[in-house]
């Protein structure tokens, strides 16, 4: 297995703890997930402070948690806060739980299986564009699909797999962020422009 593949491994497993506030929103109060979301980012916000104010602290996370923080992510706020901070203008931003709950899944598992897939066949995968392989895409759509069977009927969740598949494959500054918005607002649209009901 290679090093990247290692790496990304150890990234999406962390990824995997947004599972926290997914099944928060799902069965709790929207008033405690925003607030608990909140106080998450100042924790983090936080210690990302502490981070970079204390070299020593700094080069502990690198040498202790490589493959957690990426190489860039020395010297700039990990993208925890931006997931977290996504989560929470989702949220914020949208009332229907049925489309937050699928782009909140389609960070956790589509973004997850393009970005383990797509470093999986590395240089042999089909670049298709940004650097993002045919075969990554493939993945996040799939599992995108396959999670929003769960949540709405088969053309729906086709659409919307469709739909995450091409946001997951633009290069955003911070995905984490922009990933949560961008697919709960086009899940909206979508619903809108075809008069879905649950």
């Amino acid at each position: 297995m290679n090093e990247k593949l290692k790496d990304e491994l150890k990234r999406k497993a962390v990824h995997l703890l947004s599972l926290i506030y997914v099944f928060g929103f799902w069965y709790l109060p929207k008033n405690i997930v925003v607030w608990g979301l909140a106080i998450a980012i100042f924790i983090t916000a936080c210690a990302e402070f502490l981070r970079f104010s204390v070299p020593s602290l700094n080069n502990f996370f690198k040498n202790n948690f490589k493959g957690f923080y990426r190489k860039e992510e020395a010297h700039k706020i990990s993208a925890l806060i931006g997931t977290l901070s996504g989560a929470l203008l989702t949220i914020l931003l949208f009332d229907n739980r049925y489309m937050v709950l699928a782009s909140f899944l389609y960070l956790a598992f589509g973004d997850a299986a393009a970005a383990i897939v797509g470093k999986g066949v590395g240089q042999s995968g089909y670049k298709i564009f940004f650097h993002k392989t045919l075969q990554g895409s493939a993945a996040c759509l799939i599992t995108c699909f396959i999670i929003g069977l769960f949540l709405f009927n088969p053309i729906f969740a086709l659409l919307g797999a469709v739909i995450a598949a091409l946001v997951e494959a633009i290069p955003w500054k911070n995905d984490n962020f922009w990933m949560q918005i961008v697919n709960t607002a086009a899940l909206t649209l979508l619903a809108m422009l075809i008069n879905w009901k649950m």
